[in-house]
């Protein structure tokens, strides 16, 4: 298989705003391409978000599932969940014919210790030739790191929330 064929690993990272919304923009410019795109939100979860409504009207049959619980300090079993959204990618990456997986908050699943950055390794190492995968989320593991293809840190120089700001629709979700 020569360079072309070989999918990407990609991470966004970062303590600033705008790790998911990157991801999106790619996401964007791969369904401009024509790709097949599915998206998996791993602590996230089902909350009415402008990129849901958009893919619903829009990609109806685009694979776009919620496989949290919401925030981690929140009541939940969130290692049950983490795992069964794992299970549900370790199942994309090895038969999705798409083009491009994107993997919210995987950082954030294995910075909370839901899942093994290990078999998480193994997973990815042993997608389908030819898939792409974006993951996001704040402290990617330095061994996660180390096998990605392309690494961006987002740095938080100022936001919103800090000068009590809430969260905005169109903007923040």
């Amino acid at each position: 298989m020569n360079d072309s064929e070989r999918g990407l690993l990609i991470d966004i990272t970062g303590d600033g705003k705008g790790k998911t919304t990157g991801a999106l923009g790619t996401v964007l410019r791969a369904l401009g391409r024509g790709w097949q795109v599915a998206i998996l939100l791993m602590i996230k979860n089902n909350r009415e978000t402008g990129e849901l409504r958009y893919f619903r009207k829009y990609h109806p049959d685009m694979i776009y599932e919620c496989c949290g619980l919401g925030f981690i300090n929140r009541p939940g079993d969130h290692a049950a969940a983490a795992r069964t959204g794992w299970t549900r990618a370790r199942e994309l990456l090895l038969n999705f014919p798409g083009k491009l997986l994107v993997i919210d908050e995987l950082n954030g699943a294995l910075a909370a210790g839901l899942l093994d950055v290990h078999d998480v390794i193994r997973d990815l190492q042993n997608r389908r030739p030819g898939l792409n995968v974006i993951f996001t989320g704040r402290n990617t593991p330095p061994e996660l790191a180390a096998i990605c293809d392309l690494v961006s840190d987002i740095r938080c120089v100022r936001h919103p929330f800090d000068q009590g700001i809430p969260a905005r629709e169109g903007i923040d979700f």
